[in-house]
C-alpha cells in the first residue's frame, strides 16, 4: 500500500499551531458584529403596518364597547380574546397569544418570505384559523411591505384568547383595517372551523348556527364540507382559481385547523417556520394542505408553536411592554470580518511550511 502523505512534524510545532489557532478563533470570536439583515427596511416597514393595525383594530373595539382586560392583554392590542365563548374550539396558550400581537412576527415573515425567494407580485396561500389572529395579521402586514399577493382561507373557529370574540371576528377586524386603509386584502372563502371543520365538540350547543350564521353573512366563499379530504381539495382548487395563471409560491399555515395542518400523527412533529425540504409525507387523505404543497415542492411556513418560533428568532416572549420596533435579534444577523479568517488560515499555513523545512 503507497503512502501518499508522509509528514512529521514536532509536539512542539503541533502545540504551536494549535496555540495560533485558539488565538485566531478568539479573535473572530471577538470580531463578531451585529448588522442589520438585508432586508432590515421591509421588516421595519412590515412591523409598523402591524403596529398601526393593533391601534385600528384597538379603536374599533372600544368602539365597539368591548372591554379589553388588561389582565389578559396588559398591552392592550385588542387581539386577545375571552377564554370562553361560542367560538371557543379548544385550549390555548395565553402566554403565546400575547407573544403573538409582539409587530416582531411581521418581521419575522419578512424574513421567511425573503428566505423563500419570494419577489413582488408572487402569490402567497394562507390557510388560517382563529387561533392567532395576530399571526395573520403579521402575515398580511409582510406582504404589504414586500407587495406580495395574499389569498386567505379563514376558519371562524378559534381556540382560547384567540379572535373568540363573536362581535369582533377576525372577519371583522380585517374589514375594519381595509376601511381605514391599513390592509387591503379581502378574505377569499372562510370556513366554519372546529373539529372536522364543521364546528364539532364545541363547549356550546348553539356554536354551530351562530358559526354558520357568521359564515353566510359574509361575501367570502363559505367551504361546508363535512369530508376532509374533499375540504382539503376544494380549497387547493378555490386558491388555484385565484392565482389564475400564476402560481402559488408558498402555503402559510397560521393555528392548528385540521384542515392546514392535518389529521395525521405526522403533522403533530411537522417542523415550524419556514420548511422548504419537509418530512416524508405520510399516505393518508386526510394529511392537510402543508403536506399538499409540500408535494408539489412549494415552501411551507408553519406557524403555531410561537415560543419556538420566539427563541429561534429572538423575538421576546411575551414581553411588556411590547419592544421598539427595529430592536430584536430577528432585525439583525451576527457577521465576522473574514479578513481575520483568511489571515489565520495563511499564518498556519506559513507556520506549517515554516516548520517542514525546518533542518533542526
Amino acid at each position: 500500500m503507497k503512502t501518499w502523505i508522509k509528514y512529521n512534524i514536532k509536539l512542539k510545532n503541533l502545540i504551536i499551531l494549535f496555540l495560533i489557532i485558539i488565538i485566531g478563533f478568539v479573535a473572530v470570536e471577538n470580531s463578531i458584529k451585529r448588522v442589520h439583515v438585508p432586508y432590515y427596511q421591509l421588516q421595519v416597514e412590515a412591523a409598523r403596518v402591524m403596529n398601526e393595525s393593533l391601534y385600528v383594530i384597538k379603536e374599533e373595539r372600544e368602539a365597539k364597547g368591548i372591554v379589553i382586560d388588561e389582565k389578559l392583554d396588559p398591552n392592550k392590542t385588542g387581539l386577545i380574546g375571552e377564554e370562553y365563548t361560542l367560538l371557543t374550539t379548544t385550549l390555548g396558550n395565553l402566554s403565546a397569544k400575547r407573544t403573538s400581537t409582539n409587530p416582531d412576527f411581521a418581521a419575522l415573515m419578512v424574513k421567511y418570505f425573503y428566505e423563500a425567494g419570494l419577489q413582488s407580485g408572487d402569490i402567497v396561500a394562507i390557510g388560517s384559523s382563529g387561533s392567532f389572529p395576530a399571526l395573520l395579521i403579521a402575515t398580511l402586514s409582510a406582504c404589504k411591505s414586500m407587495e406580495l399577493a395574499p389569498l386567505i382561507i379563514y376558519s371562524i373557529g378559534a381556540s382560547e384568547y384567540g379572535a373568540t370574540i363573536p362581535e369582533l371576528t377576525f372577519i371583522d377586524m380585517l374589514e375594519t383595517l381595509r376601511e381605514n386603509k391599513v390592509l387591503p386584502y379581502k378574505i377569499l372563502a372562510v370556513s366554519m372551523g372546529g373539529n372536522k371543520d364543521q364546528a364539532e365538540s364545541m363547549l356550546f350547543p348553539e356554536s354551530v348556527e351562530i358559526i354558520r350564521d357568521i359564515a353566510k353573512k359574509t361575501e367570502a366563499y363559505f367551504i361546508d364540507i363535512e369530508d376532509l379530504s374533499e375540504n382539503i381539495q376544494k380549497r387547493m382548487e378555490i386558491y388555484k382559481e385565484a392565482a389564475g395563471e400564476k402560481p402559488i409560491k408558498v402555503f402559510v399555515n397560521i393555528g392548528g385547523a385540521s384542515v392546514n395542518y392535518g389529521n395525521t400523527s405526522a403533522s403533530i412533529t411537522y417542523p415550524n417556520g419556514l420548511v422548504i425540504n419537509g418530512p416524508k409525507i405520510p399516505d393518508n387523505p386526510e394529511r392537510g394542505l402543508i403536506f399538499e404543497y409540500q408535494l408539489l415542492n412549494i415552501p411551507v411556513i408553519h406557524l403555531l408553536n410561537v415560543r419556538d418560533l420566539a427563541l429561534k428568532n429572538g423575538i421576546p416572549i411575551d414581553p411588556i411592554p411590547l419592544p421598539e420596533i427595529g430592536t430584536s435579534q430577528v432585525f439583525f444577523q451576527n457577521k465576522a470580518q473574514k479578513w481575520i479568517i483568511v489571515l489565520i488560515i495563511l499564518i498556519s499555513a506559513i507556520y506549517l511550511f515554516l516548520a517542514k523545512n525546518n533542518k533542526e
